[in-house]
């Protein structure tokens, strides 16, 4: 019987014939060679074999009931057999490193997604429903649940009712940082509007507007709640006070800022505890009821329904569509689609106009092309070279509008300050009559400057001095108040004066002639008087209309934020006025998030769960 390949790790051994051999071995035919190794070859490593010979240094090594015991003279190992009781003395080339024992470290607390990690997870997603205005049945989805078998296989799948309720967990904490920063406000302006959802649900939302103690313009959404009752205004003003009561700030309302609805303005007038209640609708709205009423003349509207249908046969028609993209490009002109008109969006006739003009060759030469568009969709498309004519000189005149109301819906806080000084510059500047004008931009012009000075009482015949003037006075932009009459601009300095005089009282100042340094400086004591800061209203009154007055690109608030030390007062009075928002756009920007929520999929949205996360997206700013 030949030699059997052994080794202190046990290894299996295959008969051929009366030769044996290792599985791991490839050169032990003639038994030269032997793999120490088990059968997966972990250790690798080859001891020569020796017959009949005594190694100099041998190691003794035996495993009893899993011990190993090593002994420095003797190599003993156990025979598979009991009929081979021979032994092998092997000579160690290299020293037999010991064998480490295996140990298996439990890693099943890394496996487990424990409570305090499973629940921020729930916040995180609770978040992330609300800042990205997703439906709160997301949290079971099995898209969802995918996800999360990547990114935590072992988290517990959360239940709707669970993430709602975290959610308005969330809603109470910026409730309280909302509340906050209102107490610490003096004065507050706010804005409403109502809107219809798909469901026929009607909702009123409010916004306020303050400005804080760095002089950093603020808004925050406080409620976009379902109402129930028809659109009064004395229900109007009752859901009003209700807010301002639930939000503990009726006594420091400024005024409310909306459209120009009727109800909406006697609501407004109904409100008790509110400063300023006369001319404080949305100049946006107003601007856009003076230019559509500019635009209902038989040429201009016969324009704009021609232009409606063509835009239209490009939004339709796919073939269209693709023939105008091609035809741009081949031009070299901006790939873009034309934009639709819009009865209820602002200067949507405007960028109708503007789009198809700028694009109008390549439109032209699309309905030329009878590949693409056949002869009696041409004729009935077709714009005269006078059209054309006609829309560029709409475009013209339609433009400074269109940046003003802009600049007016601003994403930043566009004060009412603003208003009246734009208005009288976009009248002096862009709608004067020219002797070159035809009729259609005469009467364009001449109705337009009629609606302006009517809405926004420009021609000030009822000789009130309105919030908006007030404002402007205050607004370092404009305190000269170059925009209005002289005569009227005494009557706003006159008011200013009473606005000073009855804040100036002891509750509201402090001590007169207080030293502004407690400690003399070296100037002080050679002059030997010292340096007092003056808080007389009428003092600073007149200090501040020496100052020169602020170039119209500047910022008004760092301006203020800068003098305020200096005209304490004034300061004061500057924050309740230029708080108050020229639109109430930040309410209609909650009925976009809220078309977002309630959607033809969702339209079944409980009232509580719309207000809910309009709430937290619209205040976002505040959760990340």
């Amino acid at each position: 019987m030949s030699n059997k390949c052994k080794s202190w790790v046990w290894l299996y051994a295959k008969r051929h014939g009366d030769k044996a051999y290792c599985d791991l071995c490839t050169e032990n035919e003639n038994n030269e060679f032997c793999c120490i190794g088990g059968t997966t070859g972990s250790l690798g490593r080859h001891l020569k074999t020796i017959h009949s010979i005594k190694p100099p240094t041998t190691v003794t090594r035996r495993v009893v009931s899993g011990h190993e015991f090593v002994n420095s003279d003797i190599l003993t190992s156990s025979t598979t057999t009991a009929s081979s009781s021979e032994s092998q003395s092997l000579e160690i080339d290299t020293p037999i490193p010991r064998k480490r024992r295996r140990t298996f470290i439990n890693r099943e607390d890394d496996k487990i997604c424990n409570s305090e990690k499973t629940e921020q997870i729930h916040q995180a997603l609770a978040k992330m429903i609300a800042v990205n205005q997703m439906p709160i049945s997301f949290c079971s989805s099995e898209g969802f649940k995918q996800f999360m078998a990547v990114v935590e296989p072992n988290y517990k799948i959360c239940k709707e009712g669970a993430i709602k309720s975290r959610m308005k967990v969330l809603r109470s904490s910026v409730t309280e940082i909302i509340k906050k920063k209102l107490r610490d406000s003096k004065s507050i302006a706010c804005t409403s509007d109502c809107w219809s959802s798909l469901s026929q649900n009607s909702y009123i939302t409010v916004t306020t507007h303050i400005i804080d103690d760095q002089w950093c313009p603020k808004s925050y959404t406080l409620t976009t709640h379902a109402m129930e009752e028809s659109h009064t205004a004395v229900n109007l003003a009752h859901q009003l006070e209700d807010t301002f009561d639930k939000w503990e700030i009726g006594g420091k309302i400024m005024t409310v800022v909306t459209d120009n609805a009727r109800n909406a303005i006697n609501a407004v007038q109904l409100l008790t505890n509110i400063s300023e209640t006369y001319d404080v609708t949305c100049a946006a709205h107003s601007i856009q009821l003076a230019v559509n009423n500019g635009l209902e003349q038989d040429g201009i509207t016969t324009l704009i329904q021609l232009s409606s249908k063509m835009v239209g046969h490009f939004k339709h028609s796919n073939v269209a569509k693709h023939a105008l993209t091609k035809m741009q490009e081949q031009l070299g002109l901006t790939q873009q689609s034309l934009i639709q008109s819009c009865k209820t969006r602002w200067n949507s006739v405007y960028m109708m106009l503007d789009r198809l003009y700028a694009n109008r060759c390549a439109v032209t030469n699309v309905l030329a092309d009878r590949n693409t568009t056949n002869v009696s969709i041409a004729k009935k498309l077709e714009i005269t070279e006078s059209d054309w004519t006609k829309m560029e000189t709409l475009i013209i005149l339609l433009k400074p509008l269109q940046i003003v109301t802009t600049v007016f819906c601003a994403e930043t806080h566009s004060p009412v300050s603003m208003v009246r000084p734009l208005l009288s510059k976009v009248i002096e500047k862009h709608l004067q009559l020219n002797k070159d004008d035809n009729e259609v931009v005469i009467n364009f012009k001449q109705t337009v400057v009629s609606q302006l000075k009517e809405r926004f009482k420009l021609n000030n015949l009822e000789n009130i001095v309105s919030t908006r003037q007030v404002s402007s006075f205050f607004d370092p932009r404009y305190k000269d108040l170059e925009h209005e009459e002289i005569d009227v601009r005494e009557n706003i300095r006159s008011k200013v004066k009473n606005l000073l005089i009855e804040m100036n009282t002891p509750d509201n100042r402090e001590e007169t002639n207080v030293c502004v340094q407690k400690n003399k400086g070296a100037l002080e004591f050679l002059y030997g008087e010292e340096v007092r800061d003056i808080n007389d209203a009428s003092t600073q009154y007149h200090y501040y209309l020496a100052e020169p007055q602020l170039r119209y690109d500047f910022d008004p608030f760092e301006w203020w934020k800068s003098h305020e030390k200096k005209y304490p007062l004034i300061a004061e009075l500057a924050k309740k006025y230029l708080s108050i928002p020229a639109t109430s756009v930040s309410s209609e920007r909650c009925f976009s998030t809220a078309g977002n929520v309630v959607t033809s999929k969702r339209n079944c949205l409980a009232p509580e769960n719309v207000n809910m996360l309009v709430f937290l997206y619209q205040n976002r700013q505040l959760l990340l």
